[in-house]
């Protein structure tokens, strides 16, 4: 029944949407839901992520351009 419901609800998703379950389906990163519509991840998942890493540098090199 819930496969059905599942596949049911996905036929109504917009591409935006979609997009997002996508994203969360193959993420690595450890999540739970609380509360209604909120969703925390688990701080150390995000900071040890590669694509983190990279944002962090491209924003120091920002920064420090405009420091200078």
């Amino acid at each position: 029944m819930t496969d059905f419901l599942k596949r049911l609800f996905k036929l109504n998703l917009s591409a935006e949407e979609q997009h997002v379950l996508n994203a969360l389906n193959t993420s690595s990163a450890s999540k739970r839901v609380i509360g209604r519509g909120t969703l925390t991840v688990k701080a150390s998942d995000i900071t040890s992520s590669d694509k983190f890493r990279t944002y962090t540098e491209k924003a120091s090199v920002i920064v420090s351009y405009q420091n200078n």
